[in-house]
């Protein structure tokens, strides 16, 4: 009697899960129908993972995880401190941030997480104690501060207005209030992000003061094409970044022209392989930018993929690829901050 029980909890278990799965592929499926290759009506599990695999955001997130380690520095020696901060219409923008050893001020950089996403305080405090960029230019005397937004696109929380331009007032007020720290020196405030991150730090320097941008692989395909308020994902994407010049319109081209403009800062854009993103950063946001007299430049890294700014797994980075990295930003910066 005991084991038919037992049979049975375990079949009625498994259903339960199967159903589940099968439910999550077709919400999957109603999210990226381009999933569906043979366009059968039906998604697999094969199709799901094959489209995750695609997803030009893989890489670009708080969950990425590295290989390569980072610079183990104790709190002793290098305090966190997170400050609790709010947008006038009520969005957590709280951050957190280390200090190094030493007299400041100190140069600073803030950070912008890729994706299009928000990220909860215990991720930014995760990515300043762990993250293999974040460590080292710790090391390196900076002060790391790790940000967060509101999403880029609609969400399951309808009550807060949603759009990229939103997220760029709330990455300016934190810059606003980073600046405000006694161990920052103001004039001398970086933003460094990747992907999303990446073209959200470039249009933020148009309403904050900074020194100079870094931006890893820059999602500029989200200015081209906001989707204010409409549900969006990186994925969707993908047919923008073949073609982007179909989407930049008169219209968009005023619209992106006018944050361009404005502008005063020097600009460092990180590239490994020419795919993905790299057409509306070459044909689009670099080219537009020069036009406007605005100082934008670009360095390359070969046989690396998207996220290798972090120095995350699976983009091909090494160490010496991340020393690299991290020498070649530390002498830009340094060429464009007053000591």
């Amino acid at each position: 009697m005991m084991k038919t029980s037992l049979t049975a909890f375990l079949v009625l278990v498994a259903s339960s899960a199967f159903a589940q799965s099968q439910q999550q592929l077709a919400d999957y499926l109603k999210r990226h129908p381009d999933a569906d290759v043979n366009g059968d009506g039906r998604l697999t599990r094969e199709e799901a993972r094959e489209h995750r695999r695609r997803d030009p955001s893989r890489g670009d997130n708080l969950a990425s995880v590295s290989a390569i380690p980072a610079i183990n520095i104790p709190l002793a020696k290098a305090p966190l401190t997170q400050v609790s901060l709010k947008s006038a219409d009520g969005v957590d923008l709280s951050f957190a941030y280390r200090t190094p050893q030493g007299d400041g001020p100190f140069p600073t950089i803030v950070f912008f997480h890729g994706g299009g996403g928000q990220s909860n305080l215990q991720g930014l405090k995760n990515n300043l104690l762990n993250g293999v960029v974040q460590t080292r230019f710790l090391q390196k005397g900076y002060v790391t501060v790790q940000s967060t937004r509101r999403p880029f696109w609609k969400t399951k929380d309808a009550g807060k207005p949603t759009g990229f331009y939103d997220a760029v007032g709330d990455a300016a007020l934190v810059v606003e209030k980073v600046r405000a720290l006694p161990a920052v020196d103001p004039h001398r405030v970086i933003l460094y992000g990747g992907s999303g991150g990446g073209i959200l730090a470039i249009v933020t320097a148009s309403k904050a003061e900074v020194a100079c941008v870094v931006a890893g692989e820059p999602a500029t395909v989200v200015p081209i094409d906001p989707r204010t308020g409409q549900a969006a994902g990186p994925a969707d994407y993908r047919k923008l970044m073949e073609h982007p010049a179909q989407k930049y319109t008169p219209e968009r081209q005023k619209e992106m022209r006018a944050w361009m403009k404005v502008i005063d800062c020097p600009v460092l854009v990180l590239q490994g392989k020419p795919v993905g993103l790299y057409r509306t950063n070459f044909e689009i946001l670099i080219p537009e930018m020069q036009e406007l007299g605005r100082d934008i430049s670009s360095i390359s890294y070969p046989g690396v993929t998207h996220g290798f700014y972090w120095g995350t797994a699976k983009t091909g980075a090494t160490l010496q690829t991340v020393e690299r990295l991290v020498q070649d930003v530390d002498a830009f910066i340094g060429k464009h901050t007053r000591k």
